[in-house]
């Protein structure tokens, strides 16, 4: 069996926006035999060092925590709502592997072992739990002598038949065996025995369906229904032979946007009534043969966050950028990034002054702040530069300095200081629900 932290690594690239996040399973380019990997996303450790010394099962719940965000259904659709993100398996012409039904089918199997087809049979004389109604029904009491009593000397009982060799059990034999060669690493156990069945889609299907026809019960329902959907899977990934193929992909090539999403999850707020789209920046053409407009607003500048509390507005930029590891200046925000920061505040300031809304009132542009948030490991002790630690429970956060363009005096805008802020990736990616606690201290942190 494969060991865990062997297979896991970092993510390495400085800024890159390219570099794969998640699991694979794929034959090596020497000898052909399958090597699995996974790769967690920058800061969420050290390096690969502090990976290797996790103990296991510490590694396994960090493994279980990057599938879990990366099977986020919610966190996808506000992604694509933003930005464009592919999967690893989406761009070489795949379907996407159901993680989350794999994970489900083995805890599933750990817990209550194979699914069984039953009947229920009701017996005289049998064994089992006593069915009044039956027995009434069925049997002749025995009067006592005193003729007060009625006494039942047999009875009815449910009896629970199993059949170990139906349809529907070796599907789920098929499921668990093929789930524990993929992702039995995870849970330190080897496959289960050899299934008596060779993958044949249709006969699945029907045995699937068959059941799902005659089951009430709500965890046999949603067992059925990842089988259903590993079926469908496999059914789409066979090798030359026509059997089931080994090799799997799970994850993302850009995780800079999941980065993104998660968070504005956490810091994105606005009064009630206003979008985020309210705030994104359009630009427009006046040609001379007549034709005016704005530009195509999928092409619009957008900020990822806006933050508004009392105490001010604040423009927040999530960079998946390598700083908060390196501490290398080379990797932090460029001049580019800046100037679409301080063209962000503009346009919330001019929107602050068209537009009456009640939670801005009062406010002016000494309340509008400029911020870059990065990911760093806050279980890397760094103290070499200038810096401020939270003390918040759920996220550690941390300030490095601010950055400003030189076009611009940085003492005429509160915005035109550009804010640096670190934000540990492990307890994001643990909790990215919105959070007032966390939205107050980086207000404070981004206003020093």
């Amino acid at each position: 069996m494969q060991k865990l932290n062997e297979i896991c690594s970092c993510e390495s690239k400085a800024n890159s926006e390219t570099e794969f996040v998640g699991i694979r399973c794929e034959k090596s380019k020497e000898g052909g035999a399958l090597e699995t990997s996974i790769i967690f996303p920058l800061g969420y450790f050290k390096d690969d060092s502090a990976l290797r010394e996790l103990p296991e099962e510490e590694l396994r719940e960090c493994v279980v925590n990057l599938f879990t965000v990366l099977s986020d259904r919610s966190l996808q659709e506000q992604i694509n709502q933003d930005s464009s993100i592919s999967t690893f398996a989406e761009e070489h012409g795949a379907s996407e592997f159901p993680m989350v039904s794999y994970l489900n089918v083995i805890r599933n199997f750990l817990d209550f072992g194979y699914l069984d087809e039953k009947e229920i049979l009701y017996k005289k004389g049998a064994n089992g739990k006593i069915n009044w109604g039956r027995t009434i029904k069925a049997v002749r009491p025995v009067i006592t002598e005193n003729e007060q009593n009625l006494v039942y000397l047999d009875f009815v009982a449910r009896k629970v038949c199993y059949n170990e060799d139906t349809l529907i059990t070796q599907v789920h034999k098929f499921c668990v065996h093929d789930a524990l060669v993929k992702l039995g690493f995870l849970f330190g156990i080897d496959p289960s025995e050899e299934p008596q069945l060779d993958f044949d889609y249709d006969l699945f299907c029907n045995a699937i369906h068959s059941k799902l026809a005659k089951t009430f019960n709500d965890r046999d329902l949603r067992l059925l229904a990842d089988l259903a959907r590993i079926v469908e899977y496999l059914a789409g990934h066979k090798t030359e032979d026509g059997k089931t193929a080994n090799e799997f992909y799970f994850g993302v090539n850009k995780f800079a946007p999941v980065w993104e999403a998660m968070v504005d999850r956490i810091f994105g707020r606005l009064p009630q009534g206003v979008a985020k789209d309210k705030f994104n920046p359009h630009c427009e053409w006046d040609l001379s043969s007549g034709v005016h407009g704005y530009e195509n607003t999928n092409y619009a500048m957008r900020p990822d966050t806006i933050m508004a509390l009392s105490s001010g507005i604040f423009v927040i930029d999530a960079k998946y950028y390598k700083f908060g590891l390196t501490r290398n200046p080379m990797d932090l925000p460029s001049s580019g990034s800046i100037c679409k920061q301080i063209a962000y505040a503009e346009y919330v300031e001019q929107f602050m002054q068209e537009k009456e809304i009640p939670a801005f009132a009062g406010m002016t542009s000494g309340d509008i702040y400029n911020a870059f948030i990065m990911p760093f490991c806050a279980d890397d002790e760094v103290d070499s530069i200038a810096s401020l630690q939270s003390d918040n429970l759920s996220y550690k956060m941390q300030f490095i300095g601010h950055c400003s363009g030189n076009w611009k005096d940085p003492d005429a805008r509160s915005y035109h200081k550009i804010a640096g802020i670190l934000l540990d990736m492990k307890s994001v990616m643990r909790n990215y629900a919105n959070n007032p606690s966390a939205q107050s201290e980086l207000a404070g942190l981004i206003a020093l």
